[in-house]
């Protein structure tokens, strides 16, 4: 190689090396900007969550609170600093889910400032399915119902009869009221498969579930739905007389019969488990081929009494008046309903152990009459069961814990 060669091989040698220092400090520099970057992206979503997940245990710590309450009150309950309370706090009024009440009185120096829980902050809507009707309701956040209606199904198109009637009972809603609505729940007689994308409004026909997604955009509310079951037990942890307990199972008895677990592992909604089965479908009675459904549906029942009795309407006036309830026919009805509702309980209480059995339902509206010869026929005299006749009773919702429970979903799931 000859000298000038030599120069121009040195030239392009250097020149490569720099040009290599500088595309590498470039990227370097491009690599630190898109770390930093993504870095704070994510600290903002990290901050983000605890922000989220701070303003959800302190609503659920008011949610739950009937008494006004102050900074250092859930300071106490939730183990936060006094500075993220009051920064929840002053969010909470922002968006009317709370009201200055009043100065504490009492004490030394400056007195607290109590907050209280305005339960009128946001609505809901619910809506209950079955073979025979529809039942829709507005309630408050802790589910006093503002408005309702029901309406009976017709042999028309189900989907285009409920779209339209969906709609027809959000335009009658008190403008007030539905102003400030958040979402639709809707409880379900069948069952709702996330993972195969599929529900059953009724036990016979199955939709994919992307007709949710378009039921969404024309009413324009977002929509939760669930099996019955899960809605009647969502009512009964949240706002029933049994919400304190951290497992129970319900058993909802309308036209269908359902069955759900609840367990409660936390106090936001994510530690909320449940899951319904399909009880139904289960045979109680082989020999005559029976199922559950068939035994002891609230159907079943109101179709044998109304056939027996003609002359009444419904089944109040049959449980209020002995000449009926206490006839013979009547008592041959009943012992025959209550001996297979005895071998169901006891199956069911084998098979959970639950804390409680709640029975909801349409049929929980004639609890008073029926509780204490259900306990007779499940807790015999030497029954081995590990809790005893405190454990079954009757749902407080009188037949609407699934449509109460399916317009607190919204709720829930925003909130808590």
């Amino acid at each position: 190689m000859n000298l000038k060669n030599f120069k121009i091989y040195i030239f392009f040698l250097i020149f490569y090396f720099f040009n290599a220092i500088i595309i590498r400090h470039s990227i370097l520099k491009m690599y630190k900007k898109f770390l930093s970057k993504l870095y704070k992206r994510g600290f903002k979503m990290y901050q983000k969550e605890i922000k989220q997940s701070n303003e959800n245990i302190v609503f659920h710590s008011i949610y739950f609170t009937e008494n006004s309450f102050s900074i250092p009150d859930l300071t106490k309950i939730t183990n936060m600093t006094f500075p993220t309370i009051k920064r929840v706090l002053n969010e909470f009024l922002k968006k009317d889910i709370i009201k200055e009440w009043t100065l504490s009185t009492g004490g030394v120096g400056r007195r607290a400032v109590k907050y209280k829980y305005n339960p009128d902050f946001c609505y809901s809507i619910g809506v209950s399915i079955d073979e025979e009707k529809i039942r829709f309701i507005v309630i408050n956040t802790i589910g006093k119902i503002l408005q309702s209606k029901e309406i009976e199904t017709t042999d028309e198109n189900f989907l285009i009869f409920f779209e339209r009637n969906l709609k027809y009972f959000i335009e009658e809603i008190d403008p007030k009221y539905l102003a400030k609505v958040i979402g639709v729940g809707i409880s379900i007689p069948g069952i709702y498969n996330k993972e195969n994308h599929f529900l059953e409004f009724n036990n016979i026909d199955r939709y994919e579930s992307s007709i949710i997604k378009k039921l969404e955009e024309n009413i324009k509310l977002p929509i939760w739905v669930e099996n019955e079951a899960n809605m009647s037990i969502l009512a009964e942890a949240i706002i029933g007389k049994h919400k304190d307990l951290a497992d129970f199972t319900v058993i909802s008895i309308n036209n269908k019969v359902t069955c759900s677990t609840f367990y409660k592992f936390g106090n936001k909604s994510e530690d909320y488990f449940f899951k319904a089965s399909r009880v139904h479908h289960m045979i109680v009675d082989y020999e005559n081929k029976k199922k559950v459904g068939d035994c002891i549906s609230f159907k079943i029942l109101k179709d044998k009494i109304l056939e027996a009795f003609p002359n009444i309407k419904n089944l109040d006036k049959f449980f209020s008046n002995k000449k009926y309830k206490e006839s013979k026919t009547g008592k041959k009805i009943l012992d025959e309903y209550l001996t297979y509702m005895g071998i169901i309980l006891k199956n069911l209480l084998f098979t959970y152990n639950p804390k409680k059995l709640i029975i909801s339902g349409e049929l929980s509206q004639y609890g008073n009459y029926l509780l204490d010869d259900i306990l007779n026929i499940v807790y015999e005299k030497n029954h081995i069961f590990y809790r005893g006749r405190e454990t079954i009773s009757f749902s407080n919702f009188k037949g609407s814990s699934s449509i109460i429970g399916a317009a607190l979903f919204p709720i829930v799931d925003n909130l808590m």
